[in-house]
């Protein structure tokens, strides 16, 4: 990292673009991974030199509009973007142009999920098209995962072969997370047959910058167990809304967790409805 604790010219400095492979990148939280990546994407996207198509892969909708918005606001035409909402949803909206796409881990695995048994006609049809597309015009595709540890729930092993379907046109992985662990390896490795087993691995020292660190507060909370209407609780989210913060929260409990947001009228749900029109249960 440089001198700020941030790593996007050192990272650019140490991925080929032509070269194809497998790039594995272990940078810690708040170093910059993500501005970074969009660098490179950006890279990629102006290489007049080649034909590339960019895929950047989320673990979870709900950061697709995170992305394309960094994306744009990098340079890049919000034109030239196709996002994962409009599948199915946006027939007019042509897709076979397009220089840039956000969509889902689950996507471009073809999972369908929990609440499936199999993927959407229009998701089927958007990858096996796009695919032949790639593969019939020559062009290169770069696939990028970001935060890959929120996803690898998502690598089942019936829908590993759909990734066999970019073999032929895939020129780089790039793969980036602060958490790696042995089901990572795994991941990595099925990624990496389709780059003939390439691997680069960039790995960034982990350097501790104390103004770029966050404070932490921990609230000890004596009830003897938890609902939706804890005072405790209520108290605290209440005080950080005042405050004008914004809120995440993790629930240990699926039951609880649904029981926030479902009860827009009483304890924290009602305090978090003050604030936001919505919010999202992301299991």
């Amino acid at each position: 990292p440089n001198e700020e604790g941030y790593i996007t010219t050192q990272l650019q400095a140490n991925i080929d673009n032509s070269e194809s492979n497998t790039v594995v990148i272990n940078a810690g939280v708040g170093q910059g991974k993500t501005t970074a990546i969009i660098k490179i994407l950006k890279g990629f996207y102006d290489d007049t030199s080649e034909d590339y198509v960019i895929i950047v892969a989320a673990p979870y909708v709900s950061l697709v509009q995170q992305y394309f918005s960094e994306i744009a606001k990098a340079g890049i035409s919000e034109t030239n973007i196709y996002r994962y909402e409009y599948i199915g949803e946006a027939p007019n909206i042509s897709y076979l142009d397009k220089k840039v796409h956000i969509i889902t881990v689950n996507g471009i695995l073809g999972n369908p999920g929990d609440n499936a048994f199999i993927n959407s006609e229009a998701k089927r049809r958007y990858l096996n098209r796009l695919s032949r597309h790639c593969i019939s015009r020559h062009k290169k595709v770069i696939l990028i995962m970001d935060e890959i540890h929120d996803a690898i729930h998502n690598f089942k092993q019936e829908y590993i072969f759909n990734l066999w379907k970019w073999k032929s046109v895939l020129h780089k992985n790039i793969i980036l997370s602060a958490t790696y662990n042995e089901a990572s390896k795994v991941v990595i490795e099925y990624l990496a047959e389709l780059t003939a087993n390439k691997i680069k691995i960039i790995e960034s020292e982990r350097v501790r910058i104390s103004k770029n660190q966050s404070d932490l507060f921990l609230h000890f909370n004596p009830a003897q167990y938890y609902n939706h209407k804890n005072e405790h609780i209520v108290e605290v989210v209440q005080d950080v809304i005042t405050r004008g913060k914004d809120v995440d929260i993790l629930s240990y409990s699926k039951n609880l967790a649904e029981n926030i947001v479902n009860k827009k009228d009483e304890g924290i749900g009602s305090v978090l409805y003050s604030k936001y029109d919505a919010i999202k249960n992301i299991k």
